[in-house]
């Protein structure tokens, strides 16, 4: 199978491209620098600049471009923010309506951002969205799929949680002061934190893509846990004390707007459709995830090695 992907070279389309190309499949990843794509995506891979350059059917196409949303928001960030992502993906759209022969799936992203901050409520993916920059972003991107899905073609909306790996994104930012025993909750620490191992998230993209699942689903794992918990577990995997507390007005002066919807918005998703459609988690519990990521106990740390050297 031939899949082309956008947002091949982030966090989450690296460790996806190692998996596809891995099963023998034949991969093209859309980028700004396709000269980096052999290094970042796999020697297999091909990278281009324009979708004109696309070679041959495709029969898969996965859809991750965007700026990262995790720095400070200025009226200029959230700009790029918006166009990084609904602009590509309003290409592609286009792009797919007009081949003769269209993907048999397109999964697209979007994120837990989608529901805003909804404190306990358990998030389903038939909750609604919520409000503020970025629900209103996550909703609108998912929009934008919607001519495909008019065409009759099956779409995969992808809301993803916090993915855990050490290799980027949340958790190497969090890992200085955590290891050096300043870590711990954020303001009151009573909001929920939806999240997801590495592996997880590519087998569930996997998952979805093999079994055509044409509807939104939650990448997040079984077992969310409040921002209390979240801490207390990831300084007792490094063993080290959970006594720092940070309040939300630091937050807000450091982070702006982006304090509000990225580190104190409460989130409890649940992988509903995943756990329906029959996929099995690896990972979880948050206790399971930090241990393979961080180091397993000493009985365990040689599987641990083997498995973060793949």
């Amino acid at each position: 199978m031939h899949c082309l992907i956008t947002g091949g070279t982030g966090l989450i389309g690296r460790l996806f491209c190692a998996q596809w190309l891995a099963r023998g499949h034949s991969l093209t990843v859309l980028s700004r620098s396709p000269e980096k794509v052999h290094k970042l995506c796999g020697e297999a891979a091909h990278g281009v600049r324009e979708l004109q350059q696309v070679e041959g059917p495709v029969d898969v196409v996965v859809n991750l471009a965007g700026e990262t949303i995790s720095k400070r928001w200025t009226s200029a960030r959230k700009q790029e923010i918006r166009r990084s992502r609904l602009e590509t993906t309003n290409q592609l759209v286009q792009w797919i309506l007009s081949r003769e022969q269209r993907p048999e799936y397109i999964l697209s992203g979007s994120a837990v951002g989608y529901y805003g901050d909804r404190g306990g409520d358990l998030l389903k993916e038939t909750s609604g969205p919520g409000g503020g920059f970025a629900a209103e972003l996550c909703r609108d991107w998912e929009a934008a799929t919607q001519p495909l899905q008019q065409a009759g073609l099956c779409v995969g909306t992808m809301r993803t949680a916090i993915v855990l790996s050490t290799r980027g994104g949340a958790l190497p930012q969090m890992l200085p002061a955590f290891r050096l025993g300043f870590g711990g909750p954020m303001s009151s620490g009573e909001h929920w934190m939806s999240w997801i191992h590495e592996e997880d998230i590519v087998g569930l993209m996997l998952h979805t893509i093999d079994r055509r699942l044409c509807t939104p689903f939650n990448a997040s794992a079984p077992e969310p846990v409040t921002n209390n918990s979240f801490s207390r577990l990831l300084a007792r995997q490094l063993h080290r004390p959970c006594l720092m507390r940070s309040p939300a007005w630091v937050l807000r002066l450091m982070f702006g707007e982006m304090a509000e919807e990225l580190l104190l918005a409460s989130q409890r998703m649940e992988p509903r459709v995943a756990l329906d459609s029959g996929y099995s988690f690896q990972y979880p519990t948050l206790e399971k995830a930090l241990a393979d990521l961080l180091g397993s106990t000493p009985q365990n740390g040689e599987a641990h090695a083997s498995s973060r050297s793949r």
